[in-house]
């Protein structure tokens, strides 16, 4: 039988091949926080992040007209075309983790890592325009071995330089690193590989989708009536498989989310002052959750989520255990509403101001 080999003792030609093979940010700081050879066996600057990627614009180029009003410019065609063909757009990734003591605590805290810089997570916004915008970033010195990581989800955001007033885009999921589903303002569904020169529109012209979430392997969206459908994938074609029974409200004042949750999916059934579409502002005044029926194709209205709050952010929507996470009320929903972050409380249908400011703090000083 072979002897045992200490780790610190191992060959840097076996290290260095590990160590390029691993793809993310945390998986490269806990190796290089083994031992000194394991350290110097790879740097931080040999590890060339996949993300951002360059994306195909997915807005078409302006209609042919003598004169083009875009918000208060005033372009020709050809100058509209010109900075239409400007436009920059970036496809960015970002990982959530929990992030528990190694020796102590059950309860974590939710981390992010964009652009190679880790933060702890503000549940409720989605990119901070610098470090100094964002006073959670961890610090050099922290010990990532003093603590367990596990690899919550990941998701996918689009970044639109251009200079010209544009649409909206409301998801965006990539699925095996190779297929990414947005779904646009308008309810519109598009599809395109990094590569592309295009998007190509999915579904019938009168559709339109609220939602789009990756599901055991899948693709999965949600009409604005609730009905889910299967993006059934072949090769180079797709269609659109009915796969769910009509959930929740068709109402033009409801807006739909896809959350899964303990491998159960529900869809979150958001309800509006106003007709959402097209509008930047709009009041939230309630929500309703449905949870499938494991035996079938019916949906059920669930009256409580337990111990778990549902978090629902533009770029994606999650659910967390209030006992594995700081921070967080069971049986709620979390939401943002004119930049200020709101609870939905299900036991009585109300809605208050969410204050983490307490978990803030006691995050940053347990660092």
């Amino acid at each position: 039988m072979s002897e045992s080999v200490e780790c610190s003792e191992l060959p840097s030609e076996l290290l260095q091949p590990i160590g390029k093979g691993l793809d993310t940010r945390i998986d490269i700081l806990r190796f290089r926080g083994v031992c000194k050879s394991w350290r110097t066996a790879i740097s931080c600057s040999d590890f060339i992040p996949r993300f951002p990627l360059k994306f195909p614009n997915p807005f078409p180029p302006p209609r042919r007209r003598r004169r083009r009003r875009l918000g208060w410019l005033a372009l020709s065609h050809d100058e509209a075309d010109h900075l239409h063909q400007q436009t920059i757009c970036l496809l960015h990734e970002t990982i959530l983790y929990r992030l528990t003591p190694s020796a102590s605590s059950d309860q974590g805290w939710l981390i992010k890592v964009e652009d190679c810089k880790m933060h702890l997570l503000d549940p409720h916004r989605e990119r901070y325009e610098s470090e100094s915008d964002s006073p959670n970033i961890l610090p050099n010195n922290f010990v990532l071995l003093d603590y367990d990581t596990v690899e919550l989800t990941r998701v996918h955001t689009l970044e639109i330089q251009s200079h010209i007033p544009i649409g909206r885009v409301n998801k965006v999921v990539m699925l095996n690193d190779c297929h990414v589903f947005v779904v646009y303002g308008d309810g519109k569904l598009g599809h395109a590989k990094c590569g592309d020169e295009s998007l190509t529109c999915l579904g019938e012209k009168d559709m339109e989708f609220d939602d789009v979430i990756v599901y055991e392997g899948q693709v999965y969206v949600v009409d604005r009536f609730g009905i889910v459908w299967w993006i059934k994938i072949n090769d180079s074609t797709f269609d659109l498989v009915k796969f769910w029974n009509r959930c929740g409200s068709g109402c033009l004042k409801t807006q739909k989310h896809l959350v899964e949750s303990d491998g159960t999916i529900y869809i979150v059934d958001k309800y509006l002052d106003r007709e959402w579409r097209g509008r930047h502002y709009f009041c939230v005044v309630g929500f309703k959750v449905y949870k499938k029926n494991e035996w079938g194709g019916e949906w059920f209205l669930e009256e409580s989520l337990g111990d778990r709050a549902f978090i629902l952010r533009s770029d994606c929507s999650l659910s967390v255990s209030t006992r594995e996470f700081f921070g967080y009320e069971g049986n709620c929903i979390y939401f943002t509403q004119q930049n200020q972050i709101h609870v939905f409380k299900l036991e009585n249908n109300s809605i208050t101001n969410a204050d983490l400011n307490e978990d803030k703090v006691y995050i940053q000083t347990a660092f």
